[in-house]
């Protein structure tokens, strides 16, 4: 299985960790960085790298972004 890496960044695209999973394919990576993404509610998205290649950054949804653990945000 190939192993991906996703690194949740800010705005300015610095990274602040960084997560490995061997996964199936590029569906379950993105189902994976899309929990990465709630899991680290300071990033605004996830890159994301499989074998050394880039794949398209997940970007936190506005309608995901305004929903936080309380409830919708003002």
């Amino acid at each position: 299985m190939p192993l991906y890496i996703f690194y949740p960044c800010l705005e300015d695209g610095s990274a602040t960790s960084f997560e490995a999973y061997e996964l199936g394919d590029d569906a379950a990576a993105r189902e994976q960085g899309e929990s990465v993404l709630d899991d680290h509610t300071s990033a605004t998205h996830v890159t994301v790298w499989r074998d050394g290649v880039a794949l398209a950054p997940i970007r936190r949804d506005h309608a995901r972004a305004s929903v936080g653990p309380d409830g919708p945000q003002a």
